[in-house]
Protein backbone atom coordinates (compact mmCIF):
# COMPACT_ATOMS: atom_id res chain seq x y z
CA UNK A 1 0.00 0.00 0.00
CA UNK A 2 1.45 3.48 -0.89
CA UNK A 3 1.66 5.65 1.40
CA UNK A 4 -0.90 8.07 0.05
CA UNK A 5 -3.28 5.24 -0.11
CA UNK A 6 -2.79 5.01 3.52
CA UNK A 7 -3.23 8.78 4.54
CA UNK A 8 -6.44 8.89 2.21
CA UNK A 9 -7.62 5.36 4.31
CA UNK A 10 -6.57 7.04 7.57
CA UNK A 11 -10.09 6.64 9.93
CA UNK A 12 -10.32 10.23 10.48
CA UNK A 13 -13.60 10.36 11.24
CA UNK A 14 -13.22 7.91 13.96
CA UNK A 15 -10.24 9.85 15.65
CA UNK A 16 -12.35 12.86 15.25
CA UNK A 17 -15.37 11.21 17.19
CA UNK A 18 -12.91 9.76 19.77
CA UNK A 19 -11.29 13.13 20.59
CA UNK A 20 -14.79 14.52 21.29
CA UNK A 21 -16.28 11.82 23.57
CA UNK A 22 -12.97 12.05 25.21
CA UNK A 23 -12.75 15.79 25.51
CA UNK A 24 -16.53 15.69 27.14
CA UNK A 25 -15.17 13.34 29.68
CA UNK A 26 -12.49 15.51 30.64
CA UNK A 27 -14.55 18.59 30.47
CA UNK A 28 -16.72 16.81 33.14
CA UNK A 29 -14.62 15.50 35.74
CA UNK A 30 -12.69 19.31 35.41
CA UNK A 31 -16.13 20.64 36.05
CA UNK A 32 -17.49 18.04 38.92
CA UNK A 33 -13.17 18.89 40.88
CA UNK A 34 -13.86 22.52 40.30
CA UNK A 35 -18.03 22.40 41.67
CA UNK A 36 -16.95 21.75 45.26
CA UNK A 37 -18.73 23.73 46.96
CA UNK A 38 -16.11 25.75 49.86
CA UNK A 39 -18.88 27.21 52.32
CA UNK A 40 -16.93 29.11 54.23
CA UNK A 41 -15.27 30.73 51.11
CA UNK A 42 -19.19 31.61 50.01
CA UNK A 43 -20.20 32.82 53.70
CA UNK A 44 -17.17 35.43 53.61
CA UNK A 45 -17.41 36.70 50.20
CA UNK A 46 -21.44 37.43 51.24
CA UNK A 47 -20.54 38.63 55.14
CA UNK A 48 -16.96 39.84 54.64
CA UNK A 49 -17.34 41.67 58.20
CA UNK A 50 -17.69 38.97 60.63
CA UNK A 51 -15.75 35.65 61.42
CA UNK A 52 -17.15 32.35 61.06
CA UNK A 53 -16.79 28.98 63.07
CA UNK A 54 -17.71 26.10 62.32
CA UNK A 55 -19.65 24.05 64.70
CA UNK A 56 -18.32 20.56 65.13
CA UNK A 57 -21.64 19.45 65.41
CA UNK A 58 -22.31 18.33 62.36
CA UNK A 59 -19.92 16.90 59.35
CA UNK A 60 -22.22 17.42 56.94
CA UNK A 61 -25.54 19.41 55.88
CA UNK A 62 -26.59 21.02 57.24
CA UNK A 63 -23.81 22.62 58.36
CA UNK A 64 -23.31 25.08 61.18
CA UNK A 65 -21.27 28.35 61.17
CA UNK A 66 -21.19 30.43 64.34
CA UNK A 67 -20.53 34.05 63.89
CA UNK A 68 -17.93 36.47 65.92
CA UNK A 69 -17.76 40.21 65.24
CA UNK A 70 -15.08 42.19 67.17
CA UNK A 71 -14.23 38.62 69.14
CA UNK A 72 -17.67 38.55 70.31
CA UNK A 73 -19.96 35.74 69.77
CA UNK A 74 -22.84 36.91 68.12
CA UNK A 75 -26.50 35.26 69.29
CA UNK A 76 -26.93 34.21 65.53
CA UNK A 77 -26.06 31.30 63.54
CA UNK A 78 -25.14 30.87 59.39
CA UNK A 79 -27.08 26.89 58.30
CA UNK A 80 -25.75 25.63 55.40
CA UNK A 81 -28.29 24.05 53.18
CA UNK A 82 -28.19 23.03 49.43
CA UNK A 83 -31.27 22.26 47.39
CA UNK A 84 -32.15 21.81 43.77
CA UNK A 85 -33.39 24.53 41.45
CA UNK A 86 -34.71 25.31 38.14
CA UNK A 87 -30.95 25.30 36.24
CA UNK A 88 -29.47 23.06 38.79
CA UNK A 89 -28.14 23.09 42.47
CA UNK A 90 -28.49 25.90 44.80
CA UNK A 91 -26.40 26.70 48.24
CA UNK A 92 -27.96 29.15 50.69
CA UNK A 93 -26.95 30.44 54.21
CA UNK A 94 -29.68 30.69 56.56
CA UNK A 95 -29.27 33.23 59.95
CA UNK A 96 -30.92 31.72 62.54
CA UNK A 97 -31.39 32.43 66.06
CA UNK A 98 -32.67 31.06 69.40
CA UNK A 99 -36.06 32.20 70.90
CA UNK A 100 -38.33 31.35 73.99
CA UNK A 101 -40.17 29.38 71.51
CA UNK A 102 -37.24 27.54 69.91
CA UNK A 103 -35.43 29.44 67.26
CA UNK A 104 -36.51 31.40 64.22
CA UNK A 105 -35.12 32.80 60.77
CA UNK A 106 -33.37 35.90 60.67
CA UNK A 107 -32.19 36.37 56.79
CA UNK A 108 -31.93 34.15 54.03
CA UNK A 109 -28.92 34.65 52.06
CA UNK A 110 -28.42 32.94 48.45
CA UNK A 111 -24.78 31.88 48.24
CA UNK A 112 -24.89 30.18 44.41
CA UNK A 113 -26.76 29.20 42.27
CA UNK A 114 -27.59 27.45 38.46
CA UNK A 115 -30.42 29.42 37.66
CA UNK A 116 -30.85 31.54 34.52
CA UNK A 117 -30.36 35.80 34.91
CA UNK A 118 -34.66 36.20 33.56
CA UNK A 119 -35.42 33.34 36.76
CA UNK A 120 -32.75 35.47 38.97
CA UNK A 121 -34.66 38.82 38.28
CA UNK A 122 -37.83 37.69 38.97
CA UNK A 123 -37.13 36.10 42.62
CA UNK A 124 -35.02 39.45 43.46
CA UNK A 125 -37.75 41.92 42.42
CA UNK A 126 -40.51 40.35 44.03
CA UNK A 127 -38.10 40.14 47.20
CA UNK A 128 -38.98 36.22 47.56
CA UNK A 129 -36.21 35.39 50.07
CA UNK A 130 -37.86 38.68 53.06
CA UNK A 131 -40.65 36.01 53.54
CA UNK A 132 -38.94 33.92 55.70
CA UNK A 133 -37.52 36.39 58.02
CA UNK A 134 -39.14 36.37 61.79
CA UNK A 135 -40.39 33.18 60.80
CA UNK A 136 -40.07 29.60 63.32
CA UNK A 137 -38.39 26.98 62.37
CA UNK A 138 -41.31 24.75 63.41
CA UNK A 139 -43.20 26.31 60.28
CA UNK A 140 -44.25 23.82 57.54
CA UNK A 141 -42.36 25.96 54.53
CA UNK A 142 -44.23 25.13 51.63
CA UNK A 143 -44.60 26.67 48.51
CA UNK A 144 -48.33 27.54 48.58
CA UNK A 145 -49.25 27.03 52.15
CA UNK A 146 -47.07 29.64 54.33
CA UNK A 147 -44.54 30.55 51.34
CA UNK A 148 -45.97 32.21 48.47
CA UNK A 149 -43.82 31.34 45.09
CA UNK A 150 -42.89 33.96 42.40
CA UNK A 151 -45.30 33.78 39.25
CA UNK A 152 -43.04 32.52 36.30
CA UNK A 153 -40.37 31.37 38.72
CA UNK A 154 -42.60 28.37 40.59
CA UNK A 155 -39.81 25.64 40.24
CA UNK A 156 -36.92 28.16 41.50
CA UNK A 157 -38.90 29.12 44.41
CA UNK A 158 -40.19 25.52 45.14
CA UNK A 159 -35.87 24.68 45.43
CA UNK A 160 -34.96 26.97 47.58
CA UNK A 161 -38.04 26.96 49.91
CA UNK A 162 -36.95 23.08 49.47
CA UNK A 163 -33.14 23.71 50.91
CA UNK A 164 -35.03 25.95 53.53
CA UNK A 165 -36.77 23.22 54.98
CA UNK A 166 -34.80 20.43 54.49
CA UNK A 167 -31.78 22.64 56.89
CA UNK A 168 -34.06 24.28 59.74
CA UNK A 169 -36.14 20.77 60.43
CA UNK A 170 -33.63 18.70 60.69
CA UNK A 171 -31.94 21.28 63.21
CA UNK A 172 -34.97 21.93 64.91
CA UNK A 173 -35.55 17.99 65.31
CA UNK A 174 -31.88 17.29 66.25
CA UNK A 175 -30.28 20.30 67.70
CA UNK A 176 -32.88 21.90 69.22
CA UNK A 177 -34.92 18.35 70.52
CA UNK A 178 -38.13 20.09 69.05
CA UNK A 179 -40.75 18.09 68.36
CA UNK A 180 -41.55 17.77 64.10
CA UNK A 181 -45.03 19.48 64.47
CA UNK A 182 -44.41 20.92 60.70
CA UNK A 183 -46.64 19.50 57.83
CA UNK A 184 -44.17 17.48 54.98
CA UNK A 185 -45.00 18.30 51.29
CA UNK A 186 -47.37 16.08 49.43
CA UNK A 187 -47.43 15.59 45.70
CA UNK A 188 -50.31 17.19 43.82
CA UNK A 189 -51.60 15.69 40.30
CA UNK A 190 -53.37 18.90 39.19
CA UNK A 191 -54.85 19.91 36.25
CA UNK A 192 -51.58 21.03 34.42
CA UNK A 193 -50.05 17.26 34.80
CA UNK A 194 -53.49 15.95 33.76
CA UNK A 195 -53.21 18.43 30.45
CA UNK A 196 -49.71 17.04 29.69
CA UNK A 197 -50.41 13.76 30.57
CA UNK A 198 -53.25 13.84 27.97
CA UNK A 199 -51.29 15.44 25.31
CA UNK A 200 -48.76 12.84 25.17
CA UNK A 201 -51.81 9.82 25.34
CA UNK A 202 -53.59 11.71 22.31
CA UNK A 203 -50.12 12.12 20.70
CA UNK A 204 -49.68 8.38 20.89
CA UNK A 205 -53.17 7.84 19.65
CA UNK A 206 -52.56 10.38 16.55
CA UNK A 207 -49.44 8.08 15.80
CA UNK A 208 -50.49 4.60 15.27
CA UNK A 209 -54.20 5.49 13.99
CA UNK A 210 -54.94 6.73 10.53
CA UNK A 211 -58.77 6.75 10.84
CA UNK A 212 -60.38 10.74 10.70
CA UNK A 213 -60.23 11.16 14.93
CA UNK A 214 -56.72 10.52 14.68
CA UNK A 215 -56.70 13.46 12.10
CA UNK A 216 -58.40 15.93 14.78
CA UNK A 217 -56.59 14.61 17.59
CA UNK A 218 -53.58 15.53 15.60
CA UNK A 219 -54.47 19.41 15.69
CA UNK A 220 -55.92 19.25 19.36
CA UNK A 221 -52.26 17.74 19.93
CA UNK A 222 -50.07 21.05 18.16
CA UNK A 223 -53.07 23.12 19.95
CA UNK A 224 -51.96 22.10 23.14
CA UNK A 225 -48.40 21.90 22.86
CA UNK A 226 -47.98 25.58 21.06
CA UNK A 227 -50.35 27.06 24.04
CA UNK A 228 -49.73 25.02 27.00
CA UNK A 229 -46.11 23.30 26.34
CA UNK A 230 -45.02 26.19 24.88
CA UNK A 231 -46.41 29.69 25.83
CA UNK A 232 -47.93 28.47 29.32
CA UNK A 233 -45.45 25.98 30.80
CA UNK A 234 -41.86 26.81 28.85
CA UNK A 235 -42.03 23.20 28.86
CA UNK A 236 -39.49 22.46 25.36
CA UNK A 237 -36.33 19.99 26.27
CA UNK A 238 -33.27 21.73 25.15
CA UNK A 239 -29.59 20.73 25.44
CA UNK A 240 -29.21 22.10 28.76
CA UNK A 241 -31.94 19.98 30.43
CA UNK A 242 -30.15 16.85 28.88
CA UNK A 243 -26.37 17.60 29.95
CA UNK A 244 -28.40 18.31 33.50
CA UNK A 245 -29.22 14.59 34.16
CA UNK A 246 -25.78 13.77 33.35
CA UNK A 247 -24.61 16.06 35.92
CA UNK A 248 -27.69 15.03 38.54
CA UNK A 249 -29.40 18.17 38.50
CA UNK A 250 -32.95 16.13 38.37
CA UNK A 251 -35.80 18.00 40.41
CA UNK A 252 -38.16 16.03 42.27
CA UNK A 253 -41.66 14.98 41.53
CA UNK A 254 -42.85 16.87 43.88
CA UNK A 255 -40.80 20.01 43.13
CA UNK A 256 -41.37 19.47 39.27
CA UNK A 257 -43.81 17.06 38.28
CA UNK A 258 -43.99 18.45 34.83
CA UNK A 259 -40.79 17.70 34.29
CA UNK A 260 -40.64 14.11 35.01
CA UNK A 261 -44.15 13.67 32.74
CA UNK A 262 -41.93 15.20 29.90
CA UNK A 263 -38.82 13.25 30.31
CA UNK A 264 -40.63 10.04 31.15
CA UNK A 265 -43.09 10.96 27.67
CA UNK A 266 -40.19 12.24 25.38
CA UNK A 267 -37.26 9.14 25.91
CA UNK A 268 -40.27 6.47 26.91
CA UNK A 269 -41.38 6.65 23.61
CA UNK A 270 -38.46 6.57 21.95
CA UNK A 271 -37.17 3.39 24.47
CA UNK A 272 -40.24 1.99 24.70
CA UNK A 273 -42.10 2.18 21.43
CA UNK A 274 -39.48 3.18 19.14
CA UNK A 275 -40.82 6.72 18.06
CA UNK A 276 -39.54 9.95 18.45
CA UNK A 277 -43.12 11.62 19.38
CA UNK A 278 -42.29 14.67 21.34
CA UNK A 279 -40.60 16.25 17.88
CA UNK A 280 -42.88 15.08 15.74
CA UNK A 281 -45.94 15.91 18.61
CA UNK A 282 -44.82 17.66 21.74
CA UNK A 283 -42.34 20.29 20.58
CA UNK A 284 -44.49 23.97 20.83
CA UNK A 285 -41.10 25.19 18.09
CA UNK A 286 -41.87 22.37 15.64
CA UNK A 287 -45.38 24.18 16.00
CA UNK A 288 -44.55 27.60 14.59
CA UNK A 289 -42.19 26.33 12.35
CA UNK A 290 -45.17 24.31 10.69
CA UNK A 291 -47.34 27.35 11.10
CA UNK A 292 -45.14 29.59 9.14
CA UNK A 293 -44.80 27.14 6.63
CA UNK A 294 -48.25 27.09 6.17
CA UNK A 295 -48.33 30.69 5.87
CA UNK A 296 -45.61 31.08 3.40
CA UNK A 297 -46.19 28.44 1.52
CA UNK A 298 -43.10 28.26 0.26
CA UNK A 299 -41.31 24.76 0.36
CA UNK A 300 -37.55 24.57 -0.66
CA UNK A 301 -36.17 21.10 -0.39
CA UNK A 302 -32.59 20.75 1.15
CA UNK A 303 -30.15 18.58 -0.97
CA UNK A 304 -29.35 15.12 0.81
CA UNK A 305 -25.16 16.29 0.55
CA UNK A 306 -26.61 19.61 2.73
CA UNK A 307 -28.60 17.62 4.88
CA UNK A 308 -25.78 15.02 5.78
CA UNK A 309 -23.31 18.46 6.26
CA UNK A 310 -25.73 20.10 8.95
CA UNK A 311 -25.82 17.08 10.96
CA UNK A 312 -22.20 17.68 11.42
CA UNK A 313 -22.85 20.95 11.97
CA UNK A 314 -25.28 20.08 14.89
CA UNK A 315 -22.99 17.83 16.51
CA UNK A 316 -20.36 20.29 16.17
CA UNK A 317 -22.58 23.05 17.91
CA UNK A 318 -23.47 20.35 20.90
CA UNK A 319 -20.16 19.86 21.71
CA UNK A 320 -19.21 23.60 21.94
CA UNK A 321 -22.67 24.10 23.90
CA UNK A 322 -21.78 20.28 26.24
CA UNK A 323 -18.31 21.49 26.27
CA UNK A 324 -18.89 24.96 27.97
CA UNK A 325 -21.99 23.49 30.38
CA UNK A 326 -19.87 20.55 31.58
CA UNK A 327 -16.27 23.18 32.37
CA UNK A 328 -19.35 25.50 33.96
CA UNK A 329 -21.02 22.82 35.31
CA UNK A 330 -23.82 25.57 34.44
CA UNK A 331 -26.74 24.04 31.80
CA UNK A 332 -28.34 27.41 31.09
CA UNK A 333 -25.06 29.13 29.95
CA UNK A 334 -24.57 26.07 26.76
CA UNK A 335 -28.49 25.69 25.87
CA UNK A 336 -28.39 27.94 22.34
CA UNK A 337 -31.71 26.90 21.44
CA UNK A 338 -34.37 29.88 20.87
CA UNK A 339 -37.35 28.17 22.81
CA UNK A 340 -36.97 30.62 26.31
CA UNK A 341 -36.80 33.32 23.59
CA UNK A 342 -39.66 32.05 21.68
CA UNK A 343 -42.28 31.71 24.47
CA UNK A 344 -41.18 33.82 27.33
CA UNK A 345 -39.01 36.71 26.03
CA UNK A 346 -35.96 35.71 28.54
CA UNK A 347 -33.45 34.40 26.15
CA UNK A 348 -29.42 34.73 26.69
CA UNK A 349 -26.82 36.33 24.43
CA UNK A 350 -26.97 34.78 20.76
CA UNK A 351 -30.60 33.09 21.22
CA UNK A 352 -31.72 36.53 20.08
CA UNK A 353 -29.79 36.39 16.95
CA UNK A 354 -30.65 32.69 16.76
CA UNK A 355 -34.85 33.01 16.69
CA UNK A 356 -35.20 35.50 14.19
CA UNK A 357 -32.73 33.72 11.92
CA UNK A 358 -34.71 30.01 12.52
CA UNK A 359 -38.09 31.80 11.93
CA UNK A 360 -36.82 33.19 8.81
CA UNK A 361 -35.38 29.78 7.71
CA UNK A 362 -39.13 28.21 8.32
CA UNK A 363 -41.06 30.31 5.97
CA UNK A 364 -39.35 29.19 3.38
CA UNK A 365 -37.62 25.25 4.51
CA UNK A 366 -40.16 23.24 6.38
CA UNK A 367 -38.78 22.20 10.03
CA UNK A 368 -36.05 24.65 8.93
CA UNK A 369 -34.34 24.72 12.53
CA UNK A 370 -35.26 20.96 13.69
CA UNK A 371 -33.69 19.41 10.44
CA UNK A 372 -30.67 22.07 10.31
CA UNK A 373 -29.58 23.15 13.66
CA UNK A 374 -31.58 20.97 16.52
CA UNK A 375 -29.69 18.80 18.66
CA UNK A 376 -32.42 17.82 21.06
CA UNK A 377 -34.08 16.44 17.46
CA UNK A 378 -31.24 14.76 16.20
CA UNK A 379 -30.04 12.73 19.45
CA UNK A 380 -33.54 11.44 20.02
CA UNK A 381 -33.41 10.74 16.43
CA UNK A 382 -30.46 8.96 17.08
CA UNK A 383 -31.81 6.90 19.60
CA UNK A 384 -34.43 6.33 17.53
CA UNK A 385 -32.32 4.35 15.14
CA UNK A 386 -29.62 2.65 17.86
CA UNK A 387 -32.92 1.40 19.44
CA UNK A 388 -34.25 -0.65 16.06
CA UNK A 389 -30.69 -1.56 15.31
CA UNK A 390 -30.54 -3.14 18.59
CA UNK A 391 -33.76 -4.81 18.09
CA UNK A 392 -33.00 -5.85 14.57
CA UNK A 393 -29.90 -7.74 15.42
CA UNK A 394 -31.97 -9.66 18.31
CA UNK A 395 -35.27 -9.99 16.74
CA UNK A 396 -34.10 -9.75 13.11
CA UNK A 397 -35.32 -7.29 10.45
CA UNK A 398 -38.92 -6.77 10.19
CA UNK A 399 -40.77 -4.76 7.09
CA UNK A 400 -43.54 -3.94 9.56
CA UNK A 401 -42.00 -2.22 12.40
CA UNK A 402 -40.07 0.15 9.89
CA UNK A 403 -39.64 3.47 11.85
CA UNK A 404 -39.23 6.92 9.86
CA UNK A 405 -37.20 9.22 12.11
CA UNK A 406 -36.36 11.94 9.33
CA UNK A 407 -38.28 15.14 10.16
CA UNK A 408 -39.42 16.60 6.99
Amino acid sequence: MSPEENIEGFPWGRIVEAFAWASLVIAFVIGQIAAQTDYESLLIKQMPDVEFERSQVNRELPIVYNIKKDGKQLPEVVVMSEGTGYGGPIVLGIKAKRTDEGASLSEVILLSHKETPAFMDKINNKQFFRQFAGESVSNNFIVDDDIDAVSGATVSSKGFTTAVRKAVHLGAAKHLNLDATWQEPRWHFDVNEIILVSLFVLAFYSVYRKDKLAKYTRYAVMIGSLVFVGFYANLSINLGNIAGIFMGYVPTPQQHPLWWIMMAGALGSVLILGRNIYCHQICPFKVVQDLLQKLSGIKLRIKPEIQRKSRMLIFFLSWIALMLIFLSTHPALGSYEPFAMMFSLEGLGIQWYILPAALLGSLFVPSFWCRMFCPVGLYLNEMVRLRRSIRDRIFGKSKSTTVKVDLE
